[in-house]
């Protein structure tokens, strides 16, 4: 009974000299301050264990052959989603694991470890004879005409004051 007693009459004391009050509230200040970091700081972790996965998930993808790359992105994408998942983050959405299964692949062929360029096959080799004339269809042709003959029109884009001048020939070189 005497240790309930000097514990009552030390908090009758605080109370009444303004000291619990000032305690709870400089409390209260800490907490709501401190708060948002926290809440920031433990996101952004979340976020880089998200980007490491998508990494060896990216990794682990790219090494099988037999997939197209849209293929492979989708199931990069889908265990990036249900690592998401199992990890109980509900504000990761489709298009944040979109965009952190890209920054990875980006990462990944940053790092030199993307060995699926796409394949160019040598050009055949031709007798020196024909690759001297080259042939030209009449539509090749006519596209290459229309090409050349299409001209911007810079006088529509330019104020007066700067429209192309046109220069007039003599009569004395004539």
């Amino acid at each position: 009974m005497q240790i309930f007693k000097q514990i009552s009459d030390i908090f009758s004391w605080l109370q009444s000299t303004g000291i619990l009050a000032a305690l709870v509230a400089l409390i209260i200040v800490v907490v709501k301050q401190v708060q948002p970091y926290l809440k920031i700081h433990i996101k952004n972790k979340q976020i880089n264990q998200l980007t490491d996965f998508a990494l060896t998930t990216v990794t682990k993808f790219a090494t099988l052959a037999g997939l197209s790359k849209s293929d492979r992105k989708k199931m990069s994408d889908k265990d990036v989603a249900d690592f998401a998942a199992q990890l109980g983050l509900t504000w990761v959405t489709p298009e944040i694991v979109d965009s952190i299964v890209e920054a990875a692949y980006q990462q990944f062929k940053k790092l030199g470890y993307d060995n699926h360029q796409p394949q160019t096959s040598p050009e055949p080799t031709e007798p020196a004879e024909k690759s001297a004339t080259p042939a030209q269809t009449p539509a090749s042709s006519a596209s290459a005409v229309a090409q050349s003959s299409t001209a911007k029109p810079e006088s529509v884009a330019q104020p007066a004051s700067e429209a192309p001048k046109t220069v007039e020939k003599s009569d004395a070189n004539a």
